[in-house]
């Protein structure tokens, strides 16, 4: 059965956010993970527009985040950072160029670390319905570098004209939704994604050699320490034990995959598993005291000053806000 058969509904949301985890769940089929990683109130919104299994999308956060995303089994994600909001990104650890198409494979974790006011339009569909408008366009096979996590670099000016065409496409499903039918849906996404991505030069990110390899697995391991609650607080040196590293060494890593040091950038998510349990219904009978000190927090002071300059809001204020 064809994905995006014509009798398929067509829906086009817009959700709001306060919180990065929040803002996590609102892509839908997606499995997410957001960690907020700059100070100040979080701010996101998600304009999200589904016809069966095509998503076209636009996402804003107001806060830098460390992200942990994976589309849909069977699915393929290309991400477009908006015009002026790809500096600073990087993606699966790696730095990519502002005017970049992003592509990962579904049922695959990759990594974005955004920066703060950024913007990015995504465009998600079966890869069989990929190929298959591929060859229709250009009569020939997809590239194989497009069935893999890599960076494709447009032209600037191919880049900011296929962001605007997304751009104008949100607006026509906001504004009158039932004009838009399949062809037109397939047309000012698909098609268009596939005549800028076919005027590009690409540059694979998955081969990854040497120090970025390693990189990589510190990063990933350390990261998986923090999100585990613990009462002794994870130490660079013990890092340094564990890895096998330098100081410097592991400092050159994160800087590269994550553009922080090791402790505020595990700090960071910590603070953020705190408060995902501050904001949940489940965790109303510990104390804020004692949740901190089950993720490392030892200094209730330190604690609160880290909290508040990290999310604008006390552990108090964030308790006391409607639980999700």
């Amino acid at each position: 059965m064809d994905p995006l058969a014509h009798g398929l509904s067509l829906q086009f949301v817009t959700r709001l956010a306060d919180d990065a985890a929040d803002q996590a769940a609102f892509i839908s089929g997606w499995q997410q993970d957001y960690a907020q990683i700059s100070c100040g109130r979080f701010s996101g919104r998600l304009d999200e527009l589904c016809l069966g299994r095509l998503q076209v999308f636009r996402e804003y956060s107001a806060r830098e985040t460390y992200q942990q995303c994976q589309p849909w089994q069977g699915a393929i994600w290309f991400g477009i950072p908006a015009p002026g909001s790809g500096e600073r990104l990087r993606f699966h650890g790696r730095s990519v160029p502002p005017s970049a198409v992003l592509v990962a494979m579904g049922g695959t974790d990759f990594t974005l670390r955004t920066p703060d006011d950024f913007t990015i339009y995504g465009i998600v569909l079966e890869q069989q319905v990929l190929a298959q408008r591929h060859l229709e366009l250009f009569g020939r096979e997809l590239p194989p570098l497009w069935l893999q996590t890599a960076a494709v670099c447009l032209a600037p000016d191919t880049h900011q004209a296929l962001c605007g065409q997304i751009a104008e496409l949100l607006a026509l499903a906001r504004q009158t939704p039932d004009s838009i039918g399949r062809q037109l849906l397939l047309d000012c996404s698909v098609d268009a994604l596939l005549l800028a991505l076919s005027q590009s030069a690409a540059e694979p990110l998955l081969r990854r050699e040497g120090s970025s390899q390693r990189h990589w697995q510190w990063v990933e391991q350390a990261r998986q320490r923090a999100l585990q609650p613990a009462q002794n607080w994870l130490s660079v040196e013990g890092l340094c034990r564990e890895l096998h590293v330098t100081r410097r060494t592991l400092q050159n890593g994160f800087q590269e995959v994550t553009a922080m040091s090791p402790l505020p950038f595990l700090r960071a998510l910590r603070l953020n598993q705190v408060r995902r349990l501050l904001r949940s219904p489940v965790s109303g009978q510990e104390s804020i005291q004692q949740l901190a000190e089950d993720w490392g927090f030892a200094s209730p002071s330190h604690f609160s000053y880290d909290y508040r300059r990290l999310f604008g809001e006390t552990p108090s204020q964030t308790r006391q806000r409607p639980r999700h």
